[in-house]
């Protein structure tokens, strides 16, 4: 009922915003723009979907509002590069009267900014990045030259990765919500979105791959270290009883690590190293990527409506994936509510968990 509610009254603003939009310089909200127009698609050197493209625009306005807006000099704007769980034709930018301050005019940059990269690891290298590694593939000789716009709020882990890919901080602009950047020549990629339960797309491991290795060197013929990646004190999806955990894991040749404590370099070593990998399932779980194939990976989930993100990386990179399922403290209806519970962590639960451990030991020796 709630959003039904809400997709009128965006309905009705859309109304209004049509009549007059301020911030924009037409002075009324774009139309949306369903095929490419005045856009040139760049050669990227890597295998890529159909669905998969990166355009270079003339004459644009960039825009914080959900995701990310892109609209052309004719005031329209580009429907591949826009989401919205209400459908796109009631995005912020079609519908709000208020389109945001401009904040600066430029001449070059790349749009990076996606609605569900804020402040989430797991979007930021699985979304982001790749669609990053995308622009930088197309061997554009300004790519260094240009700025990257990206969004609020900003995470110790994008410093990394924009280091290690040589992006210099001055390049990097954070677009807030109700901003605008006019971009004479626009870099962007199109958006295509990890979705839970879908196939983790090859193009992505393959870029992702390449990244690793640019960054660690050759890659050693085995891991052999076993790693716990500790949830600790989250606002949500606590583990209940994860000392005990930990203190078991320990004796049994675990080493336990804070990813909130290490780099992105940090992180990356620790887990292309590991033959196991046990974590409550969490953002810290897409440090799989950089593990080799065959790792045995272990995620603790919730018994109730458990979301397979990991799942999928695990399919495409090749890795051992087990579950042990967790009794959340609530069992909620709503999805997003229900991944975000407390997971209580029993008896049955650890024995399983052990036994798990016990059998990958025997088969491999290690």
């Amino acid at each position: 009922m709630k959003h039904k509610i809400y997709k009128y009254v965006l309905s009705l603003l859309r109304r209004v915003a049509k009549l007059i939009q301020i911030g924009n310089p037409a002075g009324r909200a774009p139309s949306l723009l369903n095929e490419p127009l005045n856009m040139q698609q760049l050669e990227v050197q890597a295998p890529l979907p159909k669905s998969m493209a990166v355009w270079q625009l003339p004459n644009t306005l960039c825009s914080g509002l959900y995701g990310g807006v892109v609209i052309n000099a004719q005031n329209q704007v580009y429907d591949r590069f826009l989401i919205y769980p209400w459908g796109k034709e009631l995005h912020p930018c079609l519908t709000f009267p208020y389109l945001g301050n401009k904040k600066l005019d430029i001449q070059k940059a790349v749009f990076l900014i996606t609605v569900a990269t804020k402040a989430n690891y797991y979007h930021w290298i699985a979304d982001l990045l790749p669609r990053l590694l995308l622009v930088q593939k197309c061997g554009l000789a300004d790519f260094h030259e240009r700025s990257f716009i990206l969004h609020q709020p900003e995470r110790c882990y994008e410093h990394d990765t924009l280091r290690l890919l040589e992006i210099a901080e001055e390049k990097v602009i954070r677009l807030q919500t109700f901003e605008t950047i006019a971009v004479k020549d626009l870099v962007i990629a199109d958006y295509l979105h990890s979705r839970d339960g879908q196939h983790f797309p090859a193009w992505k491991k393959e870029l992702l791959n390449e990244f690793k290795a640019k960054v660690l060197g050759p890659e050693s013929k085995k891991g052999d270290r076993k790693i716990y990646l500790l949830r600790g004190k989250q606002r949500t999806r606590k583990l209940l009883g994860e000392e005990r955990l930990v203190h078991m894991l320990q004796e049994l040749g675990f080493e336990i690590m804070d990813p909130q404590q290490l780099s992105l370099l940090e992180q990356m070593h620790i887990l292309s190293q590991a033959a196991v990998v046990v974590a409550l399932h969490g953002a810290a779980l897409t440090n799989i990527i950089f593990c080799k194939e065959g790792t045995l990976i272990v995620e603790l989930r919730s018994s109730h409506k458990p979301p397979e993100y990991y799942s999928e990386i695990a399919k495409t990179y090749q890795l051992q994936f087990e579950t042990i399922s967790l009794k959340p403290e609530r069992v909620l209806e709503p999805r997003h509510l229900a991944n975000e519970q407390d997971l209580h962590l029993s008896e049955k639960s650890l024995e399983t968990l052990l036994s798990t451990l016990q059998m990958y030991e025997v088969q491999h020796q290690y």
